[in-house]
């Protein structure tokens, strides 16, 4: 889903025009190279996932030069109310990084919110200073949809994405955990019955969040990956990431043979590719067709 740093900007830019045109509050989201999570308040779930859709996959397929649906059909929705059913699932939405051994640390995990709670009190980068903003509307503009509206309280950083605190309920979200040090331990504790006691203290009759329907694609043995990998001792650092192998394809195979990109390939193109990234690179075959976006 994400190719390059640009695209996971222009996914955070689409998210936050959303929120303004619909008046939602986004708690928390997490973009990994093959499935998104957010946490919306909102009346109408399914039409705001349409409109992420739909916004981004003109985006993507107009920059790689694809055509039809991006992504699966459908979404995943899962209705969420108490403070401790909503601790939990943002704790496992900023924790998706940590999952999907993508990072030794939840906290390490850049594409996902997790650096916005009580940022100034964690020694962040100072969101208040705003030499680094990007002030000019024409030049926010160019890193927009065509026709884009925003509110002036919006923030956009050097980078042209637009700041998650300038556009999410961080406020609401730190009530959830009070203190700085109450939020590095729930990033920091490991899964374990005390999470579902903790929801079981909220009223009403929501179910119960675990992993697995947080998860919903995977099989149970690879729910129960993912908890191990809580631990942090399965990651690799030397391991190369979707993003990293992405790049790998677009800059250093693609760029100097002057090939299009990864979905204009015939079979042979991209049959010798994948052979070279799986067998010369020792790359998994899973992650090769993954981001050779082969079927």
């Amino acid at each position: 889903m994400f190719r390059d740093r640009e695209d996971h900007g222009m996914f955070i830019n689409i998210l936050a025009l959303r929120a303004y045109a619909t008046g939602a509050r986004i708690y928390s989201d997490a973009e990994m190279s093959n499935h998104i999570h957010v946490n919306v308040a909102t009346d109408a779930p399914d039409r705001f996932g349409a409109y992420l859709r739909m916004s981004y996959t003109k985006y993507f397929n107009r920059k790689y030069g694809r055509t039809g649906r991006f992504g699966d059909g459908g979404m995943y929705i899962l209705r969420v109310s108490g403070d401790g059913h909503q601790r939990v699932v943002n704790n496992y939405i900023m924790r998706n990084g940590l999952h999907h051994c993508a990072t030794e640390r939840a906290l390490d995990y850049e594409w996902c919110s997790i650096h916005e709670p009580f940022a100034p009190q964690l020694g962040k980068i100072d969101l208040e200073q705003e030499a680094d903003y990007i002030t000019d509307r024409h030049v926010i503009a160019d890193h927009l949809p065509r026709h884009s509206s925003y509110p002036d309280h919006y923030r956009m950083g050097a980078d042209g994405v637009f700041l998650r605190r300038s556009f999410m309920d961080i406020e609401a979200l730190e009530q959830l955990y009070e203190t700085p040090a109450g939020f590095l331990y729930q990033m920091n504790r490991p899964t374990d019955e005390s999470w579902i006691a903790e929801q079981k203290e909220d009223e009403g009759e929501s179910c119960l969040i675990r992993l697995g329907n947080i998860e919903p694609g995977y099989a149970p043995e690879a729910v129960a990956a993912m908890l191990r990998n809580e631990s942090g001792s399965y990651f690799h650092p030397d391991r190369l990431q979707d993003l990293d192998v992405c790049r790998l394809i677009d800059r250093r195979i693609l760029k100097p043979l002057s090939l299009p990109s990864v979905y204009q390939l015939d079979f042979e193109q991209q049959a010798s590719i994948y052979r070279k990234l799986h067998y010369e690179f020792n790359l998994p075959a899973n992650q090769v067709r993954r981001c050779l976006a082969l079927r």
